[in-house]
């Protein structure tokens, strides 16, 4: 039987033809740090292309991977910094973590319907990486699979990932848009993290969970839409997101962790509408332009220790929703359960509503205070 070999193009131009142990299998670490090798070709028959087959082979620019091949191994082509493009043929049903690893000259790459996971680091520091096709039989995308992708400008993630693992997109600095499908049900931990071109997100229905720190840094980031089915947006998802000038905080939201919006330094307007909703005394810090809030009065607010406080209670004596909000006046607090229902319906009268009024002011309470919080008639409110 004819031996199986791997045929070689060396960087001084000759030929060089390596056989295979088993006809079937690039064998582990064959090429391991081989550094004069320009292009490969690897016969018909590979079914499997075993770990670390070519890890760090600097020089080589092409490599021709069969049909019939099923299985590209962890690390198999790793810091294979000239490889320029890759074809994975149909059949291919794993690609292991970290196989084109720092393969920082690569730009583009097909992967075939038969991939259902993409793992962990498969594509992480492929700083040339500009377009990525992911199929629609995938399902989970790894922990950081494109991370520091620098060049990838746009992705979809087809209907069929139900998973985004952590920091899977992070640091892809040029990534102007992502298409989420509707699948997926939790944003995991700086999947997003400083992806500085993204403008625009829409969170699809479906997700209900936004962990630790997913948009963080993303610095052009001026608009997202979250649905009703969120309820938890973690600790400092939307920290440092300095084109964000407005937010709406949906119905379903419980809970809203500490620097969730730190130093989202262009926030004029926040918008939280679920009445049981609960965050945290440092979740807006640093975001000194909010002029304007629309908010429950029985949200809950935990300060350092532990304290709970609703936003009238006084907390180090001054009104717990001044420490959460210092910069945004009193009159643009903007309470859902507002004094003129209360008055209205009997629950409080004249006296108590001005009370009220001016413990939030600090201050005695000008009419037109008064009828722009409330929207009664400021006569309405003489004291008796």
């Amino acid at each position: 039987m004819v031996a199986a070999v791997v045929v070689l193009t060396l960087n001084d131009g000759q030929r060089e033809e390596v056989a295979l142990e088993q006809r079937d299998t690039v064998g582990r670490a064959l090429f391991l740090d081989r550094n004069d090798i320009v292009a490969a070709t690897i016969p018909e028959g590979v079914t499997t292309i075993e770990k670390y087959a070519f890890e760090d082979c600097g020089s080589l620019v092409s490599v021709v991977i069969p049909d019939g091949v099923t299985t590209i191994e962890t690390r198999a082509f790793r810091d294979c910094s000239s490889l320029a493009s890759v074809t994975i043929p149909d059949g291919v049903t794993t690609i292991g973590i970290c196989v084109f690893f720092n393969c920082s000259s690569l730009v583009s790459v097909i992967i075939p319907e038969s991939v259902t996971t993409i793992e962990d680091y498969v594509f992480g520091n492929c700083t040339s990486l500009a377009s990525v096709t992911i199929p629609e039989g995938v399902t989970e995308i790894g922990e950081h699979a494109f991370s520091k992708c620098t060049s990838l400008e746009s992705v979809t993630i087809p209907e069929g990932v139900t998973t985004i693992r952590t920091g899977a997109f992070y640091k892809c600095t040029s990534l102007e848009s992502v298409t989420i499908p509707e699948g997926v049900t939790t944003i995991t931990r700086y999947a997003f993290y400083e992806c500085t071109s993204l403008a625009s997100l829409t969170i699809p229905e479906g997700v209900t969970t936004i962990r630790m720190g997913a948009f963080e840094r993303c610095t052009s980031l001026a608009s997202v839409t979250i649905p009703e089915s969120v309820t938890t947006i973690e600790t400092a998802v939307f920290r440092g997101c300095i084109s964000l000038a407005s937010f709406t905080i949906p119905e379903g939201v419980t809970e809203i962790g500490a620097h969730a919006f730190v130093r989202c330094t262009s926030l004029q307007q926040v918008d939280i509408m679920n009445p049981l909703a609960q965050i945290y005394s440092t979740s807006f810090s640093d975001c000194d332009r909010i002029n304007r809030v629309s908010i429950h009065d029985s949200v809950t607010i935990i300060f350092p220790g532990g304290d709970e406080k609703k936003l009238r209670e006084l907390y180090q004596g001054r009104p717990a929703w001044a420490h959460v909000f210092p910069t945004c006046p009193a009159a643009n607090i903007k309470w859902p359960t507002s004094l003129r229902e209360r008055y209205e319906a009997g629950f409080i009268d004249r006296a108590t509503a001005i009370t009220t009024l001016a413990s939030l002011l600090s201050q005695p309470v000008p009419r037109e205070v008064i009828a722009e919080i409330t929207g009664l008639r400021a006569g309405d409110f003489r004291r008796e």
